[in-house]
């Protein structure tokens, strides 16, 4: 649980990857990022933040990138 939280802090501090839609599954210090993120950099730049994390025994970036119709849906919803 420990590590978990130390992952989403991590994140939560790199400008480039806060806010993101990222969730965290911790299990044998198997750390694993699940969620669908705004762009390619975005998804490097959370797992980057994780990979600063002392105590990960490896590291799954299973994040995917929204398609651009994808986030227009998503922003006529808002509107």
């Amino acid at each position: 649980m420990e590590l978990r939280h130390e992952v989403f802090a991590a994140s939560n501090w790199d400008p480039a990857a806060c806010g993101a839609g990222v969730d965290v599954r911790v299990e044998n210090r198997v750390v694993t990022l699940t969620g669908q993120v705004s762009s390619p950099a975005v998804r490097h730049a959370v797992e980057c933040a994780a990979q600063r994390v002392q105590g990960i025994g490896s590291l799954v970036n299973a994040l995917t990138v929204q398609s651009g119709s994808e986030k227009l849906r998503g922003e006529a919803g808002r509107n």
